[in-house]
């Protein structure tokens, strides 16, 4: 293992049942400042949306940014589309789930210049999700996609203790858990750091920077915190801390960074924003004792919520207490630009499902995973 630096650091329950398309939480204590930390252009914009027949009209604000659409087979990048994206956040108005009020929206956002809106955590059953597919407005203007429909949105209940949590857990998961914990602990000093203040984000910020330019998801998409702009995302996190909203998460072992969270609680919902291993600890399950070490301390040290596993973890669902089914939703505008660039996501997206499908069933999918993984990362000089 190559030699690190060492790392010093100094000394309201949302409704399971709600009809609402989205999370009722307080005013800015949604996730999509994390988005807002990416480099480039970005248009802030806000519509006032009368209600008829109501004396009432709501404040909606989004942003207008230049984002990738990715065309992937597999884990593997064929093509990306730089696109303007309207992201659509309605976490933080009072806005009604009626067809009145989203006819006057998208007609106003009709009149902005973008190739595509993207919503996150649309519920289904709402009025929302049946008129992002099938108003008449939207049908004449844009294209509606979900990659994968409505999935499981996992939450871990924070009520009671961690024991009591455990206890619900299968024999066989519980004792793989707390085994890799103590094997972890005779490798090396294990140390959880929680980050809640001000004063601890540049540390925690330099620990989570190195971790992340090292991962493939960013070396091969841009995702995660590298690349956000470090003076963008610390004023964000300075600003959660000061509400008292910050609430991160770093594994150290022997005073080297392995692993990380960057979490926000707000609304008595912890939502762990972006994380992190580093390749040369993954062996040592470093990213699963960070979790682990996590719910610990939130059911000692946090108000009854949830944690918020969020529709993309089912590798952790075996933790998850409670769920709902909510949607990631993309519109492409019927222009000719973003219908070939959807068209074609949309494309390699049916053939990744079809043929990792087919590969599965025949026994092949991790081997012919392996020879793509070996022929895509060779210096572009070695390729055929």
């Amino acid at each position: 293992m190559n030699a690190q630096p060492s790392f010093q650091i100094p000394d309201r329950v949302f409704d399971l049942a709600s009809s609402s398309p989205y999370l009722e939480d307080p005013v800015d204590s949604n996730t999509d400042w994390f988005d807002s930390c990416l480099k480039g252009a970005r248009e802030k914009v806000e519509l006032l949306v009368a209600q008829a027949a109501r004396d009432t009209a709501y404040l909606v604000h989004f942003e207008i940014a230049e984002r990738l659409l990715f065309c992937q087979l597999g884990d593997f990048v064929l093509a990306k589309f730089p696109m303007r994206v309207a992201n659509l956040s309605l976490h933080d108005s009072e806005i009604r789930d009626e067809k009145s009020v989203y006819d006057r929206l998208f007609s106003q956002l009709l009149t902005r210049s973008f190739d595509a809106i993207h919503f996150k955590s649309v519920r289904p059953g709402t009025v929302l999700w049946r008129y992002l597919q099938s108003g008449p407005l939207l049908r004449n203007s844009f294209r509606f996609y979900s990659q994968r429909g409505p999935l499981p949105h996992w939450l871990i209940r924070l009520n009671g203790s961690f024991n009591d949590f455990t206890k619900r857990l299968s024999a066989k998961t519980r004792k793989n858990r707390v085994r890799e914990v103590k094997m972890l602990r005779k490798f090396a000093q294990v140390n959880l750091i929680r980050v809640t203040e001000p004063s601890e984000i540049d540390p925690f910020l330099n620990a989570a920077y190195a971790i992340s330019e090292k991962t493939r998801k960013f070396q091969q998409f841009g995702w995660s915190v590298a690349a956000r702009d470090r003076w963008l995302l610390k004023n964000e996190l300075v600003r959660l801390a000061r509400l008292g909203w910050l609430r991160s998460y770093l594994l150290t072992c022997d005073n080297v960074p392995c692993s990380f969270i960057l979490g926000q609680q707000s609304c008595a919902r912890f939502y762990p924003v972006a994380a992190g291993v580093d390749p040369d600890w993954k062996q040592y399950s470093v990213g699963t004792v960070l979790l682990w070490l996590a719910l610990e301390d939130l059911f000692a040290d946090s108000p009854p919520g949830f944690y918020d596993l969020g529709t993309s973890a089912k590798h952790k669902e075996y933790l998850a207490t409670d769920s709902y089914l909510d949607a990631d939703v993309w519109l492409f505008r019927r222009q000719r630009y973003p219908a070939l660039a959807s068209s074609l996501c949309r494309a390699c997206d049916f053939a990744s499902r079809l043929g990792g499908a087919t590969l599965h069933r025949i026994g092949l999918k991790r081997k012919v995973s392996h020879f793509l993984s070996a022929a895509f990362n060779k210096p572009a000089a070695q390729r055929i």
